[in-house]
């Protein structure tokens, strides 16, 4: 006996298709937003998508070469703010294939937030920037300060993208999460380039 897809199913299903596949082709910029509160309001910052990057081999934050999962996003004036973002170093050859893995983030001296150690981070080096500063000594804001905690938990490190979130947690109870996905602009522009062979017809 034969079944048949329903119609209205066929219909459905090859736009989403078409949708994944121009998602993976032309997906050259991050994705991702931070949303929560920041010293009481509730906010909604875009990730700046040009200026994410994944690093999986090169120079990152100050040049020191390594794996890097730089983050921008645009807080639109928010407290003043123009830039708020972080530098994540991780380990060279840092993988994440089979689910999730987090890493705690603690306050060291309210200077700067420093991951556990023997984990997939090797550096937390936030930056923001004010409408009229080139940014705090912390590389937090200077109105919020160091959160007293936080944590990022990577649910994919391929060669192919990074992403994850990280949280913040303030003292007077603000809190923010933000999220990455970010590709690999080799891989993007493999996609884009033309090196990657989708003919599949047998031509012998």
């Amino acid at each position: 006996m034969m079944v048949f897809m329903p119609l209205f199913r066929s219909r459905v299903v090859v736009p989403i298709i078409a949708s994944a596949l121009l998602t993976t082709a032309c997906g050259t910029d991050a994705t991702g937003e931070c949303t929560g509160t920041h010293l009481g309001a509730k906010v909604k910052w875009p990730i700046d998508g040009e200026r994410s990057q994944w690093i999986r081999y090169g120079s990152g934050a100050n040049g020191v070469t390594g794996t890097w999962i730089d983050l921008s996003y645009t807080p639109k004036g928010d407290a003043g703010l123009t830039e708020f973002g972080v530098n994540i170093r991780l380990v060279n050859g840092a993988a994440v294939n089979a689910g999730p893995e987090t890493v705690a983030l603690a306050n060291e001296d309210a200077r700067r937030l420093v991951p556990e150690t023997d984990s997939l981070v090797v550096d937390w080096l936030a930056h923001s920037m004010g409408r009229s500063s080139s940014g705090s000594t912390t590389g937090f804001p200077e109105t919020s300060g160091v959160p007293r905690e936080g944590s990022v938990t990577l649910e994919a490190v391929t060669e192919d993208l990074a992403a994850g979130r990280y949280v913040y947690r303030y003292e007077d109870g603000s809190e923010l999460t933000c999220t990455f996905n970010v590709p690999s602009p080799d891989r993007a522009a493999g996609w884009l380039g033309g090196d990657v062979d989708d003919d599949d017809d047998d031509d012998d």
